[in-house]
């Protein structure tokens, strides 16, 4: 090849490579502009998502701007009488024990947050935000405040109901279906977190179905966990989804000590209070339907001891002195599979279904009951009676004598245990009433620690059958042996719960 026809086939190469390189530097330009006006257009299109629209940037602050007025601060006031020390705290107060002034007759004052969900003035909150309150005032975003009174409240769901006269036009808040939200779903909690008015804070739905008791009766609600942000004065503000819907009421934290966000939240769903609304506003209470009764979901384990092979039904731990269920015969450690032709999932299955009633209704409960060492299917038809304000009493049974017998300690199941004697049942300040054995210690690893059994518990009954002594604990596990397991029925603390105790491993 010449030096000329070299000198062109370079003169080619060049400008072709320059082309291309051209060619992409321009597309990479302009990518970001495309990507930038299309973001344009996506906040400019709605300021509330529509429902399945994408989660952008722009979500949360235009859910803000358009349902934050919504959101209300709420200030509390109670005379020193709902102050006094042994008396019940405040929620969340601003004045304590550490007043630089010390004690004197001022009022307490204490704040939480709320949601508007009618135009005219009416406010959902939580029931412990305003339970002790002599005055309420609340206070908008436009910084406008009222006073406010309490039209209801129901301390089983934890939920209130206030109501301001308002002189300008609000923003209500859309009430949206709690059991669509699901597990990793984006939302926003608003409130007035240390007194800070109308605070965002961002996280996603961590769990759903965290049973946990907020009332009277040992009856829990199935709260939504959460690790948006929620600290003292969110309290009654709304959990919201990226539709701006509210799917729940912002009510509790769990903490190691300090009473300030650790990233473990829970929310009242709003499923729960949208049925007993209409009540609370007409009637300032919930009447519902009562059995009387304290109940556990029953795991797989404690299926089986009844000889069922599902994690289904639930197992009857305390029954209330003279309530509908103690006159219709239900006694400790039945286990409840149906109501009214309804299979029972688990506890909240039929706690609902139960409170969903109204007082008065006849239900029949079929259930499996130990008689004679034998299993027995029976039906059982119950009147509810009407779920009382306050604490009840258990049924209890008559003290037993003493049993001075053997106190060796049950081999292969990784416990210690001792009879309950007097003294050591007034040392653990415990009821008369109880008899059993208490557990001293438990083996790591063992099968009483993978039951759950802990130092302290006091074993009652196993597998239906009432022990006092260790010598009648091993003689049950004795008898108990060919089902592999046994079903233990345990008051630890105030609490009475059934473990199963795997006899197999």
């Amino acid at each position: 090849m010449t030096s000329r026809s070299r000198a062109v086939a370079t003169f080619f190469a060049v400008a072709m490579a320059t082309t291309l390189l051209a060619a992409f530097f321009q597309s990479q330009i302009r990518r970001p502009l495309t990507a930038e006006a299309s973001a344009l257009e996506s906040a400019a299109a709605s300021a509330t998502p529509a429902p399945g629209a994408p989660l952008t940037l722009d979500t949360f602050r235009n859910i803000v701007k358009s349902k934050n007025a919504g959101v209300v601060n709420i200030t509390i006031s109670a005379k020193p009488k709902a102050a006094a020390r042994g008396g019940r705290q405040l929620p969340f107060p601003f004045f304590g024990d550490d007043d630089p002034l010390g004690p004197g007759e001022q009022n307490q004052r204490a704040g939480g947050s709320g949601f508007i969900i009618d135009a005219d003035g009416t406010i959902l909150t939580n029931r412990h935000v305003v339970d002790e309150a002599d005055g309420i005032s609340v206070t908008l975003l436009s910084g406008k405040r009222y006073d406010a009174k309490v039209l209801g409240k129901d301390a089983r769901t934890d939920v209130a109901v206030i109501k301001i006269e308002p002189k300008e036009p609000l923003t209500v808040l859309e009430l949206g279906d709690s059991e669509a939200a699901e597990v990793g779903e984006w939302v926003m909690a608003i409130g007035s977190p240390f007194g800070f008015g109308n605070s965002l804070s961002v996280g996603v739905v961590s769990g759903k179905g965290r049973n946990l008791t907020l009332g009277q009766q040992g009856t829990g609600v199935d709260m939504i966990q959460t690790d948006a942000a929620i600290n003292p004065g969110n309290s009654g503000g709304p959990l919201m989804n990226t539709r701006g819907q509210v799917i729940g009421i912002n009510t509790l934290i769990i903490t190691q000590g300090l009473a300030q966000n650790a990233g473990v939240g829970f929310s009242v769903p709003i499923n729960v209070a949208k049925p007993i609304i209409p009540q609370l506003k007409s009637k300032g209470k919930v009447t519902r339907g009562w059995l009387g009764v304290q109940i556990q979901s029953a795991s797989e384990d404690i299926a089986l001891t009844f000889k069922r092979d599902s994690a289904q039904g639930v197992v009857v731990t305390d029954v209330t002195k003279d309530s509908p269920a103690e006159k219709a015969g239900i006694q400790l450690e039945d286990y409840i599979f149906e109501v009214d032709g309804r299979l029972v999932k688990d506890n909240t299955a039929l706690t609902s279904y139960i409170s969903g009633l109204a007082p008065g209704t006849t239900v029949s409960l079929k259930l499996i009951r130990v008689e004679k060492n034998a299993q027995v299917e029976k039906s059982v038809r119950i009147t509810l009676g009407t779920f009382p304000e306050g604490p009840t009493a258990a049924a209890g049974r008559e003290d037993a004598e003493d049993d001075k017998s053997d106190e060796k300690p049950a081999t292969n199941l990784g416990i210690e245990l001792q009879t309950l004697s007097p003294t050591l049942r007034e040392r653990m300040d415990l009821p008369d009433s109880v008899r059993g054995v208490v557990v001293r210690s438990v083996e790591a690893g063992g099968a009483a620690e993978l039951a759950g059994l802990a130092r302290g518990d006091v074993i009652i009954m196993v597998s239906g059958e009432e022990v006092s002594s260790v010598k009648e604990f091993n003689s049950a596990i004795r008898k108990a042996a060919p089902a592999k397991v046994a079903r233990l029925r345990v008051r630890r603390g105030e609490t009475v719960l059934v473990v199963a105790l795997r006899l197999d491993r």
